[in-house]
């Protein structure tokens, strides 16, 4: 699919892990090298970078000036020089640069030079391919009425060469996002009169003009989309790389690095370019801000998620297509065929790097087709494909011949199935390639699930492994503030006040600890390489105005955790934790949070450390409780190992309501980075029974169920109760450990209330696998979401079905 722009691109405030410059600029380098990449930045590749790199590539004998060719002197050699020029010269006349002599006799077989040739293995035959004639992307959707009529390439691309009946002069602004950068795309539309045409019909079977906007300028669409391209670079390769493949990482990694490092690489940048624009063409956009011209209204029969009105989507589709790739196609193709026919050994390195990228971004192409012909229940080259069907042989355009060769091939490939299952088995990262098992890609997936979880290792050591009798006192996790600790905190909010700023600048500059704020760092290393977990107590709330205990609460908890993330699809930044006493909704209809039963162990939604302000506590019970995802790994791999696949396998169904987070399907265990990791909670997967399954998403299966069952029973048999008072500061590792709390009761003088917020230390973050890394993203960095910072609790009287299936 497809978006296009208007000027207001909106990067994201917070830092980013990789930017490329503009070419030309010189900046700092801000990228840190992965520590073992198995590459060398030597001299040899620096001279590469300085001399290749540079906006104009260096002078070679193809680039050098060239002295004027004679006029043919008969008009056969002038003949023959147009047919070699229709059919390319070979490959080895061009290296070699010598004349191409077509055999008359054959025009499109071997050349009279190559025909003089010994042949050998090591030696190619005469091929007449050019590097330029390669086509790296789709190219449009020609075979649909709509498309052929209306084609995406071209000077007619996009329909923006009509001339559009525009209904008024007011525009209007459309986010649009694949969730794989924090940067969100703004196109700028405009509403028009549509023609009457009852074939005009998308992908998915809706009309084209059901919603009557379109993009009002497509230059600037163009500027706006290059300025996101290059704000979203490393996201995307952070988004979609698999960082388990160390061998496809390590590539793309120095790639990038020497795209802007020494010198801005031309050739690298637009192949990288290329590679994340082609990801656009693989639909996945969806409407992200507060206007979405009604598409709501429009079914997508494919995902869940609002998507763009069919007919911006396919101007943005023939935007991407013509105006951005279309162009870093030919630069792209150029300058790698400048490289290979200067045959010089010191271009191998780029040529390597480039060669490697286009490859890849073949593999994903090939993936996507395949997952696009599943979704619409076509499951070509199976092993009963019958080549000699007569819409086959339309579609492929096959004479007989052709048939019987194709059958002969596909009666090989079965004879031979087994080789490539056992390569299957030795390389999950194929399974969608080969597509083999019974030709089942589910099946061929579990099984590689299991081979991996097989590879994991038996125990978990360290100090994340612990279980609550491993503490001896609650000293060992609770840390009491001295006289001095209180002085400095009181110090230190007088001085942020004083400075006269939003509490939502608080940071660790700005609230200066000189003593207690070694202390939190030092805490904060617990929570990610210790125990992780901590509770700091010795403020009293009672002390404090509403809007000081918040300001307190951000600045000790900005020395564990600076950024804070949005922990709803209204944007707040502060969650106030208490019975919802002025509802008459059921409990066991609340969420958990706003109610007063107990819930079951959970981690919340993709944050990392979950912090928790206790104002003041229940009458009876209400207590936070802790478990180790570490121990009831090691419980499970002696109890149940057979049920570590079932948690590892990528089917399970987290339903969602509401714009901050899709539904979607991922594993709940992660062994990643030496970590195990723990990632769920029940209400979006078990569901409730007033609200129905998003459409599509299954039930859990019995065996599913069953190994939830079982992460409850191993959790409360390792747990760890944690006596909170009123004042308490409790963090908690999300990824590292699970949580609930005791039901509790409140009375006339004791109401359970707590302030929660979700943070990140971007220095001690654990890295995340891929599956993880898209909802950790969305939460912290800038969206179309606007922060909201609610100091004082709002009464709750109803629940939105988003409130309810989420922690």
């Amino acid at each position: 699919m497809s978006p296009a722009g208007s000027p207001s691109v909106q990067p994201s405030t917070a830092s980013k892990v990789l930017e490329i410059p503009p070419l030309g600029n010189s900046g700092p380098l801000q990228y840190l090298a992965p520590k073992n990449d198995g590459f060398s930045t030597s001299r040899k590749s620096q001279t590469y970078a300085q001399c290749v790199a540079s906006e104009s590539p260096p002078a070679t004998a193809l680039s050098r000036g060239k002295s004027k060719r004679r006029p043919f002197q008969d008009s056969g050699r002038r003949k023959e020089t147009g047919i070699t020029r229709q059919l390319n010269a070979c490959l080895r006349c061009r290296m070699q640069r010598n004349r191409c002599k077509l055999d008359v006799k054959n025009p499109k077989g071997p050349c009279i030079s190559c025909q003089g040739v010994t042949t050998r293995m090591t030696r190619l035959p005469c091929l007449r391919y050019k590097i330029t004639d390669s086509v790296l992307f789709r190219t449009g959707l020609d075979y649909m009425p709509f498309y052929k009529s209306h084609p995406m390439t071209g000077p007619s691309y996009g329909d923006f060469h009509i001339a559009k009946d525009w209904a008024g002069a007011t525009t209007r602004s459309l986010s649009i996002t694949q969730d794989r950068s924090s940067v969100v795309l703004t196109l700028e539309v405009r509403e028009f009169h549509p023609p009457y045409d009852e074939n005009a019909r998308d992908l998915k079977g809706r009309s084209m003009y059901s919603i009557p906007w379109a993009i009002v300028d497509p230059d600037v669409a163009v500027e706006t989309i290059n300025t996101y391209i290059d704000n979203s670079i490393a996201s995307y390769l952070d988004a979609i790389l698999d960082d388990t493949d160390s061998l496809v990482m390590n590539v793309f990694h120095i790639a990038f690095r020497l795209s802007i490092f020494p010198t801005p690489n031309r050739l690298l940048r637009d192949a990288l370019r290329l590679w994340v624009v082609c990801r656009f063409i693989e639909s996945r956009w969806r409407c992200c801000g507060d206007d979405t011209l009604k598409a709501e209204n429009l079914e997508d029969p494919f995902h869940p998620w609002i998507s763009p009105p069919p007919y911006i989507d396919y101007q943005v589709a023939s935007i991407f297509i013509e105006r951005i790739l279309g162009p870093l196609r030919r630069n792209t193709l150029n300058a790698l065929q400048t490289l290979v026919l200067s045959n010089k050994p010191s271009n191998w390195y780029p040529i390597f790097l480039t060669s490697f990228i286009l490859l890849h971004n073949y593999g994903l192409q090939v993936l996507f087709q395949r997952q696009f012909a599943s979704r619409r229940q076509a499951n070509p080259f199976r092993p009963d494909f019958d080549w000699a069907k007569p819409q086959i042989r339309r579609m492929a355009q096959l004479d007989s011949e052709q048939i019987i060769f194709m059958e002969k091939l596909k009666e090989r490939v079965n004879q031979n199935v087994w080789i490539l299952q056992a390569l299957l088995l030795a390389n999950a990262s194929m399974s969608w390639y080969l597509g083999l098992a019974s030709y089942s890609p589910c099946k061929s997936n579990l099984s590689n699930i299991s081979e991996k979880v097989q590879r994991w290792p038996q125990i978990i050591t360290g100090d994340l492994a612990w279980d609550g009798p491993s503490f001896c006192t609650e000293a060992e996790y609770t840390h009491e503030l001295t006289p001095q600790h209180k002085l400095e905190i009181n110090s230190a909010l007088k001085f942020f006040k004083d400075l006269g700023l939003d509490g939502n600048e608080v940071n660790c500059r700005n609230f200066p600890l000189p003593t207690l704020g070694k202390m939190l760092l030092c805490y904060a290393v617990d929570l990610h390489h210790g125990k992780g977990f901590v509770n700091i107590r010795g403020l009293n709330p009672d002390h404090y105005s509403q809007e000081d205990n918040i300001l307190l609460f951000l600045g000790i908890s900005s020395y564990i955790g600076e950024k804070r993330a949005k922990q709803d699809e209204d944007g707040n930044m502060l969650m106030h934790i208490s019975d919802a006493k002025e509802s008459r909704e059921l409990q066991q209809n609340r969420p958990t949070r706003f109610s007063s039963r107990a819930s079951t162990f959970h981690t919340d939604a993709f944050c990392d450390i979950l912090a928790l302000q206790t104002r003041s506590c229940a009458a009876e019970g209400g207590n936070h409780i802790v478990a180790s995802s570490s121990t009831v790994y090691n419980k499970i791999v002696v109890t149940r190992p057979d049920l570590l696949a079932v948690l590892a396998r990528p089917n399970w169904p987290f339903d969602s309501r509401g714009r901050l987070f899709d539904c979607n399907k991922r594993p709940l265990l992660f062994y990643h980075g030496g970590r195990v990791i723990l990632n769920f909670a029940r209400e979006p997967l078990i569901g409730l029974d007033n609200i129905e399954r998003t459409e599509g998403f299954p039930a859990l299966s019995e065996e599913q169920r069953e190994a939830l069952d079982l992460i409850e029973s191993l959790a409360r048999e390792s747990q760890l109760t944690l006596n909170i008072q009123p004042g308490d500061l409790t963090f908690i590792n999300n990824h590292a450990l699970l949580h609930s709390r005791e039901s509790f009761k409140d009375d006339s003088k004791s109401n359970r209330y707590l302030v929660r917020m979700w943070l990140k230390n971007e220095v001690l973050a654990w890295k995340l696998p891929y599956q993880l890394q898209m909802g950790n993203q969305r939460i912290y960095e800038s969206n179309e979401l606007e922060e909201k910072w609610n100091i004082v609790a709002v009464p709750k009287l109803r629940f939105k079905p988003s409130e309810r299936l989420c922690s």
